[in-house]
């Protein structure tokens, strides 16, 4: 009987083999019943497919992995209100997001966290990857539309011609228009530049008004209309902005600030950083950053004739702090991090900055930075094909060893860590 004895971190090696195996083979000929001879110990995990292991983890997480479509019905509590819009744990991995400005006035300064209400999808992932609620449904079962005007909206697909609607509401998301007594949506993402420029602040300044749209999206199963703003470009427009050349630098003035982004006016022509493309790291709120007539520097990232913008970025300006953070993360080091949370896929951790070899000192400091790396933290992530038998909770901080680095998703991915022979079996 080989008795359990702690592993040094040093001998720990990557395990190859059978696909029910999820462990670290140890070379350590110096422990007892390991002399003169290589140990191919491996860890004997459950027999259990990753499915049902994760079944498991999730049915004993706090919170429930959804899968939300547009028009559903959820039910949320309030998790942080700001002056604009609350915040909402809905059930999902995503948070959900409502206009303060959809709700009665009554309920808008008594509401606070931890109250729970009923809202409908807008939009399932926003450009800010949240869910965009609203009070009310935008087409529901009870405006269920005739045969005869899925028909319209399909001509007008198929001949790309331009449909008259006004704007009835305002989301995150973006637009809410009826056209021709439908209701229908106007992504932000499909919307003109005509439009956005004149709105400074907000886009509120568009309710009640008249818009041309052509139709992007007829979906007769799903109730769906999605409405677009692309192809209203004049040819000379669109030479305008040919002369601009993409990965060069250029600089702008701000003439309006949107919650998905900044509109820039380049000497004429206008340009649009996405908030995805503000910095490396999640930004909530522009306004807070950014001013109106502020001058800045960006990079051209494409031209986009459709919409006769130019689309830039602030953060390709700069190169992404995670690169030099992922070379401090060696294959088979060990780490350790707080589990934030189980879903379908696996188990996100937030990884302790003080083991390993990171440093405090590689962390970015830019006033840009609010999300995981500007906070001291690197967010890990251990998959599901690799959990044993080990229990998980949210909350709890435990060891873990490095698998690899992943720069597209921008996190490190993880193994277990064996800390004793304790259940290894022997060849």
């Amino acid at each position: 009987m080989v008795p359990s004895l702690p592993i040094p971190n040093r001998v720990m090696k990557r395990a190859s083999g059978d696909d029910n195996i999820s462990a670290r083979v140890c070379e350590n000929t110096s422990l007892p019943g390991l002399k003169e001879r290589r140990c191919s110990c491996l860890v004997k995990t459950s027999q259990d497919n990753p499915s049902s292991i994760m079944e498991r983890l999730l049915a004993s997480s706090p919170k429930k992995i959804t899968r939300l479509n547009r028009g559903e019905k959820v039910e949320g509590e309030i998790v942080a209100k700001g002056k604009k819009e609350l915040i909402l744990d809905i059930g999902s991995k995503a948070e959900g997001v409502l206009q303060i400005r959809d709700l009665p006035k009554d309920q808008q300064e008594a509401l606070k966290p931890g109250d729970k209400f009923e809202a409908f999808v807008v939009l399932p992932e926003n450009e800010s990857g949240q869910v965009t609620l609203a009070l009310h449904q935008a087409s529901g079962p009870s405006q269920k539309y005739k045969g005869a005007n899925w028909a319209k909206f399909q001509n007008a697909l198929n001949k790309k011609s331009k449909l008259q609607g006004k704007v009835l509401e305002i989301n995150k998301g973006g637009l809410i228009m009826e056209v021709e007594g439908i209701r229908g949506f106007l992504p932000n993402s499909q919307v003109g530049f005509e439009a956005l420029v004149s709105v400074k602040q907000g886009l509120e300044t568009l309710v009640d008004q008249t818009m041309n749209v052509t139709v992007a999206e007829v979906d007769t199963q799903n109730n769906r209309l999605i409405f677009s703003q692309r192809g209203q470009v004049s040819p000379d427009l669109i030479e305008k902005i040919k002369k601009f050349k993409q990965n060069t630098k250029v600089r702008g003035k701000i003439v309006a600030i949107l919650p998905f982004g900044l509109v820039i006016d380049l000497d004429g022509t206008e340009g649009l950083v996405f908030i995805s493309d503000v910095s490396w790291e999640k930004v909530e709120d522009l306004g807070s950053i950014y001013q109106v007539g502020q001058e800045i520097d960006s990079q051209v990232l494409s031209l986009d004739e459709d919409f006769g913008r130019v689309n830039l970025s602030i953060k390709h300006l700069s190169e992404d702090p995670f690169i030099k953070i992922s070379a401090k993360y060696p294959a088979d080091e060990m780490i350790k991090g707080e589990i934030t949370e189980i879903t379908n896929t696996g188990i996100v951790v937030k990884l302790d900055p003080s083991t390993g070899s990171t440093t405090s000192t590689m962390l970015s400091t830019s006033p840009l930075t609010t999300g995981s790396l500007g906070t001291g933290g690197v967010e890990g992530f251990l998959p599901a094909s690799k959990i044993g038998d080990t229990r998980y909770e949210v909350g709890s901080s435990m060891s873990f060893l490095v698998d690899g680095v992943d720069k597209n998703k921008r996190r490190i991915n993880l193994a277990p860590f064996i800390t004793t022979t304790a259940g290894l079996i022997y060849k």
